[in-house]
């Protein structure tokens, strides 16, 4: 087995450059040159770097937003993973790195994708395409994914039941005698084709009641704005629901805006229940009646995972299915 003294005889650098590079010490500056010699001289000499299992505190951990600036400003339970899970690791890892999809195909484009070899762990936040995942696989074997809903049996996942969330939903208004029930929803920007789990089970739940109707379905972003757009277009129907269920809170506030300017009233008139539960929402005008998915918990039981693979205590992967809280304030009304 080659060693990191054997790298750098190779790659024609000290050892401390080749051991810097491999840490993604982000205070060491070196040219694109010199870090390509180094991958390079590690990819011929099929170079792995030793992980010491007792010091799991030193440990490399590399983690990918798998979602761009705008869905980050959008739906502001991105911003809250994020700085939950980002909290949880600083208290027990001193390495930690924050990668968007931009650093990603950057790095690929440099050949330096290779550098995630020698991370202790990845974690991946967000949806992520399968076979990007698998290429991540063939680096590195430690990988925790959060909040994807396409999963396998090969990696950890920490998720919250999601057709469970959407039967809660439902229920809640199904009890309240709304049969009319619409649904404003984004669809993910990064995976191509994915669609998202609200719209599956909504339409899944809704064909089994025989209360389908595919003119209730607006399909958008995750935006304010196109929560409003698409509240205008159902409030153009001349039979338009009663109900409506908005897949983040997000577009709850744009919906709540389209019904006010058209002189209707929430929820004498329409409904609203919203998802993600931000803390705005029982500021909202009425508050919102919403799906409380708990970050700090997903956060915590990432960071559960994490060392648990670190200290190679189990030789199975595992999904966490967290558990989610229906918070019912005053935005839904029975008929």
């Amino acid at each position: 087995m080659a060693t990191i003294r054997e790298v750098a005889k190779k790659a024609g650098v000290s050892i401390t450059t080749v051991s810097r590079i491999l840490n993604n010490d982000e205070s060491f500056e070196v040219t694109a040159f010199t870090k390509e010699k180094v991958l390079k001289a590690v990819k011929q000499l099929n170079y792995v770097k030793k992980r010491n299992k007792s010091k799991i505190s030193q440990s490399n951990i590399s983690i990918i937003k798998c979602f761009d600036e705008k869905i980050e400003s959008d739906d502001p339970y991105f911003v809250s993973l994020k700085i939950n899970l980002e909290n949880n690791l600083k208290k027990i890892f001193s390495k930690i790195k924050f990668f968007n999809l931009d650093d990603i195909k950057k790095m690929i484009k440099l050949n330096e994708i290779s550098i995630f070899s020698f991370v202790d762990a990845i974690i991946f936040i967000g949806e992520i395409d399968k076979e990007k995942l698998k290429f991540f696989k063939e680096f590195n074997k430690n990988i925790i994914c959060v909040d994807m809903y396409d999963t396998d049996n090969f990696i950890d996942y920490i998720k919250f039941d999601t057709r469970n969330s959407v039967e809660i939903v439902l229920n809640y208004i199904l009890k309240l005698n709304h049969k009319k029930i619409g649904l404003l929803v984004g669809r993910n920007r990064v995976v191509k084709d994915l669609i998202d789990f609200r719209e599956k089970y909504f339409k899944e739940i809704m064909l089994k009641e025989g209360l389908y109707k595919e003119e209730y379905v607006k399909i958008g972003d995750f935006s304010t704005e196109s929560g409003y757009v698409m509240m205008k277009e159902l409030l153009e129907l001349k039979d338009r629901p009663t109900a409506i269920f908005c897949g983040n809170d997000s577009i709850a506030m744009g919906a709540y805006e389209a019904i006010r300017e058209n002189k209707l009233k929430i929820p004498e008139d329409i409904s609203i229940i919203g998802f993600n539960n931000l803390k705005l929402s029982k500021y909202y005008t009425p508050p919102l009646t919403t799906i409380k998915i708990d970050t700090k918990l997903m956060a915590q039981e990432t960071v559960n995972s994490l060392i648990e693979l670190l200290e190679g205590k189990r030789d199975y992967h595992k999904k966490v299915f967290l558990p989610i809280e229906l918070i019912e304030r005053q935005s839904c009304q029975k008929i």
